[in-house]
């Protein structure tokens, strides 16, 4: 939904899930050694994941595990091991899960699909061409590549690369894929110096001239990619510093407040208090000018600090609250939590702070009638209040949500967001490497539960759903999203 935010920084950190030479010319696993594999992450997953069995049954995993351990040929390569042991984890349908390539696999020469592509109503198009080849221009229509058509490539890897996609929400899935298309491209089918492409040809006007063709298109570096991609389309490039306040318009009392990740800065901040102290600043300054409509932008916010996504809501909600109600551990994964950091202090901290409970087994945090929030009273916004969101809005981004339609507030503006109302699976996480193809398997460790009332729908609808169009594709500069909410905003004022 973002046309005009490329986020330079987010590509290169998407498209190096894809395997590099390096990898494919792994040694070939043998039958043995990947029952290995499969037999040390179940081990794991089952000592300590806490969401088995809650998106899909446990029997529904143990049997696709038998299925896949029994059909292992005798041997297969990595690639193709990766193929098989993927559905296992995208099962679990938890978009904090992810398996991904060996420790460096990819370097800064590996190759992709010189393609950003977008899908309208069922078609997909060349958003931008970041190729040394510029004949394929903006708004083409992709058909096919290596005689593959875009729709099922499109749901092959959807299925296949769920980080960032909880449940069966769909545009986590969908959305996630088309932004990180080439390396999950290279990491299902292998680095290529060069793929067969089928398009329909546009003209200068990026109108179709029906004519389909066929044309190899050179794979290229991120960091050549990056370079035609500012300089073929500088209107559409606009960095994004964290927690930057804006004018919305000069004809609108609004601002624009753009949430781009709850992280923690990374330079000077080992207390997490800029992040504090900047989202203070930011609301003196909307209390100052007396904005009467602010636009949180949570687009491609793909969440970061618990504390953090608290702090903006204390801003917002006219309630107290807490952002989740109680979190739970397996027994087995309590060690691998507390020693995740290597403080001392974190053992004391979690046993102060949890107890075993004696009739599910889990050790269940603490809770408390107190809220850990209280309402700003300085700064608080009480106006008019909008989110802009897409299906790249997940994790702690999904909480400040999952509390604002909790409490009634705000109008929600784009598309559902990747992850679940309820909550997640999060916390803290451990990467395991498996013995043999050395694959590396992101593990949640906890399960947390939103403080807000229950409901059975994990999908947060937008108020108003939003869809890119053709034109928003070839129009330069064009922010569809935002567009849409001045265009609210005014028709709200009349």
């Amino acid at each position: 939904m973002r046309n005009t935010r490329v986020n330079l920084f987010l590509l290169l950190l998407l498209v190096s899930a894809a395997c590099s030479r390096k990898a494919q010319q792994a040694p070939t696993l043998t039958r043995q050694e990947m029952r290995q594999d499969i037999a040390f992450l179940n081990k794991k997953l089952s000592s300590w994941y806490p969401g088995l069995g809650y998106y899909n049954s446990e029997a529904a995993y143990e049997n696709l595990r038998d299925s896949l351990v029994a059909g292992l040929p005798d041997s297969l390569t990595n690639r193709d091991f990766f193929r098989r042991i993927a559905p296992l984890i995208n099962s679990q349908k938890d978009g904090h899960m992810n398996l991904g390539q060996p420790k460096r696999s990819t370097d800064k020469n590996t190759p992709y699909l010189p393609f950003v592509i977008r899908e309208v109503g069922g078609k997909y198009y060349v958003a931008y061409n970041t190729s040394a080849d510029s004949t394929i221009r903006r708004g083409t229509e992709l058909l096919s590549i290596e005689g593959e058509p875009m729709a099922y490539l499109h749901e092959l890897l959807a299925d296949n690369f769920r980080a960032g996609a909880d449940a069966d929400i769909p545009t986590g899935r969908m959305f996630r894929t088309l932004v990180a298309f080439p390396g999950r491209y290279a990491a299902w089918f292998g680095v290529k110096d060069s793929l067969l492409v089928s398009y329909v040809r546009v003209d200068t006007a990026a109108v179709s001239t029906g004519d389909t063709l066929q044309k190899y298109v050179h794979s290229q570096t991120s960091k050549v990619s990056n370079q035609y991609l500012k300089k073929r389309y500088p209107k559409d490039i606009r960095i994004t510093k964290n927690l930057a306040l804006s004018k919305l318009d000069s004809t609108i009392n609004g601002a624009v407040l753009d949430v781009t990740t709850f992280s923690k800065f990374k330079k000077g901040d080992p207390l997490n208090l800029k992040f504090k102290r900047k989202l203070r600043q930011a609301f003196r300054k909307i209390k100052e000018k007396n904005y009467q409509n602010l636009v949180i932008d949570l687009r491609g916010n793909g969440g970061g600090a618990i504390v953090n996504s608290g702090r903006l809501l204390s801003y917002l909600l006219p309630e107290p609250f807490s952002v989740f109600r109680e979190s739970t551990l397996k027994p087995g994964a309590v060690f691998p939590y507390v020693t995740m950091d290597l403080n001392p202090i974190s053992p004391v901290a979690f046993f102060l702070t949890h107890h075993h409970d004696r009739t599910t087994g889990l050790w269940r945090s603490n809770t408390s009638r107190k809220k850990d929030f209280k309402p700003a009273r300085k700064y608080g916004y009480r106006e008019n209040l909008y989110f802009l969101v897409n299906g790249a809005t997940f994790s702690a981004s999904v909480s400040v949500l999952a509390h604002a339609r909790n409490q009634g507030i705000g109008t929600l503006v784009g598309e559902s967001p990747g992850g679940a109302y309820w909550g997640d699976f999060a916390a803290r996480f451990r990467v395991i490497k498996l013995p043999n193809s050395k694959f590396r398997v992101r593990i949640p460790l906890k399960t947390l539960y939103h403080d807000i009332k229950p409901a059975d729908d994990p999908e947060i609808k937008p108020d108003y759903p939003l869809s890119r169009r053709y034109e928003d594709i070839v129009t330069p500069g064009r922010d569809f999203g935002m567009e849409f909410v001045k265009v609210l905003i005014r028709d709200s004022s009349k």
